[in-house]
């Protein structure tokens, strides 16, 4: 298992407060990773095939890569997805200029974590040499740590992973009763929210966004802060995810 709050504090010591992008990040913490942990072989981006199931019982097969992949000597691997959302900012450190882009979106956001989770699990079902993966998610974006997408009844109800929330085996989907019914109706026959009067699918049921996302365990949601640069705060939400199966 690894120490993560060690991991980030020597990102910290290094005044590696901001990321240009979710590469950047992606890099650096691989960085701290390789020296702290010499005992592990560092992948970026290695493909692996995780069975999926669209929400109409379609089965399909998504050839996508893992962010980070530790492997040890005798071929242990820990998984590791990362997300890094960002607010548009602009930040001088030690003369080093960061441009962060406005991600927005926090819908997909929240949905593209829990597909997270979902992959990292499917991925130490299928690798029975691993038995420990990790969900990381950093933003400057406080509408995932304090908003609450259930209270409010957004589409995203289901996926808030706000701070003290917990996320729940059961995935259950979109929420439905946010839909203009005065512009899509439910197509029974492919089980697709479609536009009225046109051969067009709502956006949530896009092939990468329509996919059942059950889980095996609940995960307990909990915030931290990473940094404050001029007035940005950045926090984060860490997941364990344990091999149960």
């Amino acid at each position: 298992m690894l120490n993560f709050n060690d991991l980030l504090s020597s990102l910290i010591e290094r005044n590696r407060l901001v990321f240009h992008s979710e590469d950047d990040f992606k890099f650096s913490l691989s960085q701290v990773i390789a020296e702290r942990y010499p005992n592990f072989s560092v992948r970026l981006e290695r493909p692996a095939e995780i069975p999926m199931l669209y929400r109409n019982g379609n089965p399909t097969f998504v050839r996508a890569p893992i962010d980070i992949i530790l492997i040890d000597e005798i071929g242990n691997t820990i998984p590791i997805e990362l997300k890094y959302k960002t607010k548009k900012a602009v930040f001088d450190i030690n003369n080093e200029k960061y441009s962060l882009s406005n991600h927005s979106a926090n819908d997909v956001g929240r949905y593209s974590f829990r597909k997270d989770i979902y992959r990292i699990e499917k991925y130490l079902e299928n690798n029975q040499n691993s038995k420990v993966g990790y969900v990381l998610i950093l933003t400057n974006d406080q509408a995932y740590s304090t908003s609450n997408a259930w209270d409010k009844n957004n589409i995203d109800k289901h996926f808030t992973f706000h701070q003290g929330a917990i996320i729940p085996k059961k995935d259950e989907s979109w929420n439905s009763d946010s839909i203009d019914k005065t512009k899509y109706y439910f197509d029974d026959t492919d089980k697709k929210w479609k536009y009225i009067g046109l051969k067009k699918n709502h956006w949530t049921c896009s092939d990468e966004l329509y996919y059942i996302l059950d889980l095996n365990n609940n995960y307990n949601v909990k915030w931290q802060l990473y940094s404050e640069v001029q007035a940005n705060k950045f926090e984060y939400c860490l997941l364990e995810i344990i091999n149960n199966v």
